[in-house]
């Protein structure tokens, strides 16, 4: 192992980058550089130079966010004025994120990527989300390497990481590096699992095995088959997290069950690591590093000639790279034209309010609402969906209904998620959202009762009854911790099953959708989901189920021009 030190200050950084302003790059992946090599006696090559590796990981599409793509590609470019070794990987959840990615699928986000001169980049669960077709053609398109290390495909079709290599060694000067990919097992469930199927069958594997041992043995082999082939240095770039609840398939479980890795850069677990040492198996410094997400900041791997590895971190850059920010003003008008796509057509009004605009989506029933929570039941496949009333912000007027129209119902772009409940979990839910309901939703022209944690429902219908006191109890940070009494005010529960409403069973279990804001992150205080077990995390954004339902079933039709009495308040 080499000798691992970490530089845990930004201002040897700023040190370094006290050079002229230079012109964006080309897309070479490195530029001409001063000569940096020498033949010793025996006439072999000898690196005289430092190996400069830059790293991003979960940008989740914030490509102009804190540091930004244009500040780092300005100091990236100023290093390469100055060094022959440099590049540029980056460890997942690139695609999505945000509008730029959602609405393109990834394209937009690809072609920015790409002016940024990447070299390599491993896979997030998040890059599954628009489909593997999808995710085929964005690696098509990206002039970097994907690096994929532990995917294994037993299906009949096209395995899409085909052509993606295991592990890349690049030689600088004589020092050669490895570099592998490391996908996270969970992406069978964060994202959507039918992705990973045919038919019935799963025929997509992350090496999930036996308790984490068969990825363990995975990277194993790799790492000795690079070593065999004179790799000097193993860097994994890795979008395992260092989550410790996540283990088995985290990386400093990774790091713990491995030999012969150097540094492990991470992603997924949004963390913010500064080379932290980590022992390995033979009980040798594994350097742990991770740079958190939307770009909070990038780091920089630097392999000395004397053999020593460095690890700063840069949080700003005051010069901009023109290139890559007119690509990104690029990207964001492109994202207009497709705000402006036309869907549908509308010939009435989702409402979210009452005839005099008084807001009722947080009180009652609403065409909006309605459709909104068809939509994710529809898109996520579960017997049920819930929404809460806070999530739904805008009514779809009359007229041309385009992207941007739906957007502007679901604006905060919240990933999907699917638990499978218990039906007692799910009227804790329902009494949770009609806490503070009132048997009026409006007085002297204001709204009352409101709460945006009030539920609207698809494949469920409840009553409430206002004139039982609430029940529920919250802790002191405001989170639903139970109940004071028996009487509950959500009553005449009742679940569509085949066609036919059927009281729900507190004791059965069912599949429940919505936003993980709501399941999974305790949104508005609603804690009812915590101990459901997760079938789907984080997989479509919500934008995405509304598009998906209206073009599944060419638009609206004539399905919301009047509530459907899933909910009734007396």
């Amino acid at each position: 192992m080499k000798t691992l030190k970490v530089l845990l200050t930004y201002f040897l950084l700023a040190a370094l980058f006290a050079c002229q302003s230079v012109p964006s790059s080309s897309s070479e992946n490195a530029s001409e550089g001063p000569a940096s090599e020498e033949t010793d006696t025996e006439g072999t090559t000898v690196r005289d130079d430092d190996i400069y590796i830059f790293f991003t990981s979960d940008v989740h599409c914030g490509v102009e966010d804190n540091l930004g793509y244009p500040a780092l590609k300005a100091l990236i470019d100023e290093v390469k004025q100055e060094h022959e070794y440099v590049r540029l990987v980056d460890c997942g959840d690139h695609l999505q994120g945000g509008t730029l990615g959602t609405l393109s699928k990834g394209k937009l986000i690809i072609d920015i990527m790409n002016a940024m001169d990447y070299d390599l980049a491993t896979v997030g669960n998040h890059e599954f989300d628009y489909g593997m077709e999808e995710l085929a053609k964005r690696m098509q398109e990206a002039r970097f390497t994907t690096i994929a290390s532990n995917v294994s495909y037993s299906g009949s079709k096209e395995n899409i990481f085909a052509d993606a290599p295991a592990y890349v060694i690049e030689d600088f000067g004589g020092t050669k590096v490895a570099f592998l990919g490391v996908l996270t097992p969970s992406s069978l469930t964060d994202s959507t699992p039918k992705f990973f199927m045919e038919g019935d069958e799963f025929v997509y594997d992350f090496y999930s095995g036996n308790n984490g041992q068969d990825l363990y043995d995975r990277i194993q082999q790799l790492v000795e088959e690079v070593r065999q082939q004179g790799a000097d240095y193993v860097i994994v770039l890795s979008h395992l997290g260092s989550n410790t609840a996540a283990a088995p398939f985290d990386s400093i479980s990774l790091i713990s069950h491995t030999s012969g890795i150097d540094v492990v850069l991470d992603g997924h677990s949004h963390s913010q690591i500064l080379g932290d040492p980590y022992p390995n198996k033979d009980g040798e410094d594994v350097l742990l590093s991770s740079v958190g997400t939307k770009l909070q900041a990038a780091g920089e791997l630097i392999i000395t000639v004397d053999g020593n590895i460095e690890i700063l971190q840069i949080n700003e850059s005051e010069k901009k790279d023109e290139t890559v920010q007119k690509v990104i003003d690029d990207a964001n008008a492109q994202l207009e034209a497709i705000l402006n796509e036309k869907i549908c057509d509308l010939d009435y009004e989702l409402t979210i309010a009452d005839a005099e605009g008084i807001r009722m989506v947080r009180t009652r029933e609403t065409t909006a609402g309605d459709f909104v929570a068809d939509a994710y039941r529809y898109a996520l496949s579960c017997e049920i969906a819930l929404v809460n009333g806070g999530g739904v912000r805008s009514a779809i007027p009359a007229g041309e209904i385009t992207v941007g129209s739906i957007l502007n119902v679901n604006p905060f772009q919240n990933t999907l998620s699917v638990v499978r409940a218990s039906g007692q979990e799910i009227l804790d839910a329902l009494e949770y959202g009609a806490a503070i309901t009132e048997k009026l939703y409006a007085f002297d022209g204001n709204a009352v009762g409101e709460n945006g944690a009030f539920l609207q429902v698809s494949g469920l219908k409840y009553t409430i009854d206002t004139s039982v006191t609430s029940a529920v109890e919250k802790d002191e940070n405001g989170i639903f911790s139970g109940y004071s009494g028996e009487e509950r005010r959500v009553k005449d529960v009742y679940v569509l099953q085949e066609g036919e409403y059927v009281p729900l069973d507190p004791e059965k279990t069912y599949t429940v959708g919505g936003t993980s804001y709501l399941l999974l992150d305790l949104g508005d205080g609603n804690a009812a989901f915590r101990n459901s077990e997760v079938v789907l995390k984080d997989g479509m954004m919500d934008v995405e189920a509304l598009q998906a339902y209206l073009e599944a079933h060419d638009g609206f039709g004539d399905d919301y021009r009047e509530t459907q009495g899933r909910i009734t308040v007396e």
